[in-house]
């Protein structure tokens, strides 16, 4: 089996597509949208809701049925319905372009697949099962950001940003691989108190 190869997406700026009606749909814009990513929502069946929320969210929406056209322009494209011939057209018409194409909980497809991700502050943690169990990377996202969500470890983060920030290059390696070894995972977050 090959194994897929994760990386952190900047998408700020960069146009999106999402296709699809349902409350996956919702989810899919959402997140996109928190990457700062450009919207264009093309749905067959919209709910009120969902449109509405994709205008708050800066998108465009189109109501009617995907077109190939629908990815000039586009970096990444999402469908978030069962639909497996038009998981196909999309993929087929994806890879033509070059544009990564996700059909959610269709990994073959699909050129990439979404992880589960939980953040503190610039800090994130993505989890992810090469799209084969997704009950168990949402599991797993959801004990994380419990974990995450400790006012300590937020703080711990904000330290390291600032301790990168105001140490010279030259000597940034040493001291913060020394203050980051001392967060410890014991069934949540710990950071231990400095050595004096």
């Amino acid at each position: 089996m090959t194994l897929s190869f994760p990386v952190a997406l900047k998408l700020d700026g960069r146009l999106c597509l999402v296709v699809g009606d349902g409350a996956e749909t919702l989810g899919r814009l959402e997140a996109l949208a928190e990457a700062g990513a450009r919207l264009h929502l093309v749905t067959r069946n919209p709910r009120s809701e969902l449109v509405e929320r994709a205008h708050e969210l800066g998108g465009v929406v189109s109501q009617r049925e995907y077109r190939a056209t629908d990815l000039e322009g586009v970096w990444l494209a999402v469908l978030c319905e069962q639909d497996a011939e038009l998981a196909t057209r999309i993929g087929a018409d994806a890879e033509a372009r070059q544009v990564f194409f996700c059909g959610v909980d269709q990994p073959a497809y699909s050129s990439f697949s979404h992880v589960g991700i939980t953040r503190s502050g610039p800090l994130f943690i993505a989890i992810g099962t090469e799209g084969k169990a997704p009950a168990l990377a949402r599991r797993l996202k959801h004990e994380l950001a419990r974990a995450l969500a400790n006012p300590a470890l937020n703080e711990f983060v904000g330290m390291l940003v600032k301790l990168r920030d105001s140490t010279p290059r030259g000597e940034r390696a040493a001291l913060l691989t020394r203050e980051a070894s001392r967060l410890r995972l014991d069934g949540g977050f710990v950071v231990d108190a400095p050595d004096s």
